[in-house]
């Protein structure tokens, strides 16, 4: 497992497409949900939203390419022959959790100056981040392995993932609202570490039934 995530690291420092490919994404789309929103008073809601929204589409870009990268590069075969699927899966889930992390660095500072301030309770703020970002990396590992074969991989990616992100966004931006307005989010936290904890068991179980397909 850390030894798949070291490679990948090692692999996206040298090509750099990913990563670049989403902060070009994600910085465009702050910038413009920020010329949009200038002057304007923002309800807590629509800066739920927009936050949410901005940081999705900056990280999609980057957050399935793990396994599309081996299918690009032909070395797919050589980890289902040389590594256990579950190790497969976490450590694909590990680089693109790091990717999410350097992402987050910058997009989140960008959105607080362009956008809105992130007011609120800090502890709030970081376990909807944590929760979200466990949740919207399982997903995009999960899909981006079940598409990666497949010769039209992203309108396929954006098919699968979406029924699977939509109810998790809806409640990542119901309780970033509750944030907002100063009270704690305690059943949208509950619905997203309920819904961390099926990914977790339910993702690497289905992966492990269709990576060696």
């Amino acid at each position: 497992m850390v030894a798949i995530w070291r490679k990948d690291l090692v692999q996206e420092w040298r090509l750099r497409q990913g990563i670049v490919a989403s902060l070009l994404m994600g910085v465009a789309t702050v910038v413009g949900v920020g010329f949009a929103a200038l002057g304007q008073t923002l309800s807590a809601g629509l800066q739920a939203g927009l936050f949410w929204v901005a940081l999705l589409f900056g990280l999609f870009p980057a957050l399935a390419r793990g396994f599309i990268v081996e299918e690009e590069t032909g070395t797919a075969d050589l980890l289902r022959v040389g590594a256990r699927p579950v190790s497969v899966f976490w450590g694909k889930w590990l680089f693109h959790a790091t990717l999410y992390l350097l992402l987050s660095a910058v997009l989140v500072p960008l959105y607080a100056l362009l956008v809105a301030p992130l007011k609120g309770n800090l502890l709030s703020w970081l376990l909807l981040w944590l929760g979200g970002g466990f949740c919207l990396t399982s997903v995009l590992t999960l899909c981006g392995a079940l598409t990666a074969q497949a010769a039209t991989r992203g309108a396929l990616l954006a098919g699968l993932s979406f029924p699977l992100l939509l109810p998790l966004v809806l409640i990542l931006i119901a309780g970033t609202r509750q944030a907002l307005e100063g009270s704690f989010p305690a059943e949208p936290l509950q619905g997203i570490f309920g819904y961390a904890l099926a990914l977790s068991a339910g993702g690497a179980w289905v992966f492990e039934r269709v990576w060696q397909e």
